[in-house]
This record gives C-alpha cells, sequence and structure tokens, in this order.
C-alpha cells in the first residue's frame, strides 16, 4: 500500500496549476509604453530641438555655451562639429557645437566685436 501513496504523491506533486498568461502580457506592454513614454519620447524631443537650434546659427550671433560663456560666432561650417566663437576682443575659441544651449539676442554682449 506504501507503494500507491508515495505514487500518487509524486503524481500530483508533478501537476502545476498554469497562470494566465494574458496578464504578464499586459504588464509587458505596459512596461514598455512607460519606459517609452518616460525616456525616449524626452530624448528624440531634446535631440530635436538641439538640431533646429544648430540650424539656426549664423556668423556673427552671439550665443551661451553650456559652461556660461559668451561669446559672438566668428566661424561657423554646418557639416563641422565645431564652432569658432570671440570671447574678447580678438580672441577666438574652438567649442564643440553640442556646447551650445542659447542664442542670445543682438546687443547682448556689449563692446565685443
Amino acid at each position: 500500500m506504501d507503494f500507491f501513496s508515495v505514487a500518487y504523491a509524486a503524481d500530483g506533486a508533478a501537476q502545476q496549476p498554469q497562470g494566465d498568461w494574458s496578464m504578464l502580457i499586459i504588464m509587458v506592454v505596459i512596461f514598455i509604453a512607460m519606459m517609452y513614454f518616460v525616456t525616449i519620447k524626452p530624448n528624440r524631443k531634446a535631440m530635436k530641438q538641439k538640431e533646429e537650434l544648430l540650424s539656426k546659427i549664423t556668423v556673427g550671433d552671439e550665443i551661451m555655451l553650456r559652461s556660461g560663456m559668451c561669446g559672438i560666432v566668428k566661424e561657423y561650417k554646418p557639416d563641422s562639429d565645431y564652432v569658432v566663437i570671440n570671447i574678447s576682443n580678438d580672441v577666438p575659441v574652438t567649442f564643440a557645437k553640442d556646447a551650445i544651449v542659447h542664442i542670445l539676442p543682438k546687443g547682448t554682449i556689449g563692446g565685443l566685436k
């Protein structure tokens, strides 16, 4: 008799109840949507705004860099990764285009030519 009770117990342990996969799929879809709206979409928006800013820059514009330094654009080539700005009279400095954060209104930097 012990043989049958052991076999019955082993047979019952082998059968596990199967869960509902639809809830798991819904949770994965919600997680992916949340990641899209929290990380990917804002990052794309920021990149688009940066591209628009860089496309508007011309020689003679007054700009502000990420460091807070301001200057007037001396050389700007759209196909280059760098821009040359005057930070003082006859002091040209080369910066990466990614450092530009604002185009300032004309006349903001007084006395710099």
